[in-house]
């Protein structure tokens, strides 16, 4: 799988948690949406297997981008893209 490739996944996945306001999604959910926008279709007996595969293989490899880890046998992918394309809230309220 090429960066291109790669960076093509995390942004169609950017797009989708700031559209929905969320900042972390697992690979199930993620994989869902890549299916979806058809980019990586989805193992139906086994949802998020194809990610699960690619987010192995760049692990292993030492090419995990920062923006996600495996966590207690879990994948979490947050938000690759800066904080200001975030959803934010103001901190102080002011009467």
């Amino acid at each position: 799988m090429t960066e291109k490739t790669i960076l093509k996944l995390l942004k169609c996945l950017d797009e989708y948690m700031m559209r929905t306001g969320k900042h972390e999604i697992n690979e199930m959910e993620a994989n869902t949406e890549l299916a979806r926008a058809g980019l990586l279709d989805d193992d139906e007996p086994h949802p998020g297997r194809p990610l699960r595969e690619i987010l192995m293989r760049l692990r292993d490899s030492n090419l995990l981008p920062q923006n996600i880890k495996h966590l207690y046998g879990q994948w979490k992918i947050r938000i690759s893209s800066t904080i200001a394309k975030a959803p934010t809230f103001f901190q102080f309220q002011y009467d």
